[in-house]
């Protein structure tokens, strides 16, 4: 179990051997950046509907300060496999602006470092040993098999539809000895002092996340042995849970989970309107109005010193058997 963040006190108040990139991988073309828009948001062209958050200004900044959260609560560790610094080849699954595989490229600058994602928000300008491609995970894989020293993921839990797909495809592409690392978050907020108040609009918020991803077979609210349990299934061995508390707010005694909490904060109050309306519209039925009427009730909780609320976030790492 891990021990409760102590709170400041506050007053009262598919099979592929081969690497045929030009197969399946899609090159920045304007088919790729013809975006589509709905309620003021811009939303990713390539595979359209695969991916429902925005890939906007607004969610990128989300993204990099949620990134900025994580790292800090992970200890600015990049990744936990006990990986040498050896590591010829990396691969980031959903790399959204591309933070984790610049930060990796920058430690790391004589292993060729990976991102893929359905959008191409990435830096333009990259270290030489960086590449970026606008792919989809739950496709084909255009890699060749026993390729990569490690494949990382973060915060994909309402990305991926087929867990054990991608943990299979994972095991095909890793050499063997390589780990697959998934950092993600549980969103399921959590106190471990009773503050969530009686009908708390931050649970209802997770709630209703939790049913809108449901109706298209993304699970939000996961544990780390879940997790776990599928990579043992895959075929992983001497797979590895790490957990961890993301605070939400400035409300920790500790600096450092102070900080950690401004961060994840302002986050959500500047990214939670991209991560709802379409989720809520499109399959909750609710209207726009009314979306925007509960996240002022769902801001104002998470902006209080007296909830002391935080994501159950975790660290899964498995290795691929040497043959």
């Amino acid at each position: 179990m891990i021990d409760p963040i102590a709170a400041q006190a506050v007053a009262s108040n598919q099979d592929e051997d081969y690497f045929d990139e030009g197969s399946y991988t899609t090159s920045i073309a304007s088919s790729i950046t013809d975006y589509k828009y709905e309620h003021g948001r811009r939303y990713h062209a390539y595979q359209e509907g695969r991916y429902l958050l925005p890939n906007d200004e607004v969610e990128q900044n989300r993204m990099d300060l949620q990134y900025h959260a994580v790292r800090l609560v992970f200890g600015d560790k990049l990744f936990f496999a006990p990986l040498q610094n050896d590591m010829k080849r990396v691969l980031d699954v959903g790399t959204g602006t591309g933070i984790w595989v610049e930060d990796v490229a920058d430690s790391y600058p004589d292993t060729e470092v990976y991102g893929i994602d359905l959008s191409p928000i990435q830096p333009r300008w990259s270290a030489p040993n960086v590449k970026y491609q606008v792919d989809d995970v739950e496709q084909p894989w255009t890699f060749p098999r026993n390729h990569f020293d490690l494949i990382h993921t973060r915060i994909m839990l309402g990305s991926l539809r087929d867990w054990p797909l991608f943990f299979t495809q994972c095991l095909k592409h890793l050499r063997p000895g390589g780990y697959v690392e998934c950092q993600e978050l549980s969103v399921d907020a959590r106190t471990d002092d009773d503050s969530l108040p009686e009908n708390s609009a931050l649970t209802a918020w997770c709630n209703n996340q939790y049913d809108a991803m449901k109706t298209i077979g993304m699970e939000l609210k996961v544990t780390g042995d879940m997790i776990k349990k599928q990579m043992l299934e895959a075929g992983f061995v001497d797979v590895e849970v790490k957990e961890f508390k993301t605070p939400i707010g400035q409300w920790p005694q500790d600096e450092k989970m102070r900080e950690t909490g401004a961060f994840q904060l302002v986050a959500m109050l500047e990214g939670i309107g991209g991560l709802t309306m379409a989720l809520w519209t499109r399959f909750l039925g609710w209207k726009r109005e009314d979306v925007e009427d509960e996240l002022v009730k769902v801001k104002k909780e998470m902006q209080s010193k007296n909830v002391h609320s935080y994501w159950p976030t975790f660290a899964v790492y498995g290795r691929k058997p040497v043959e």
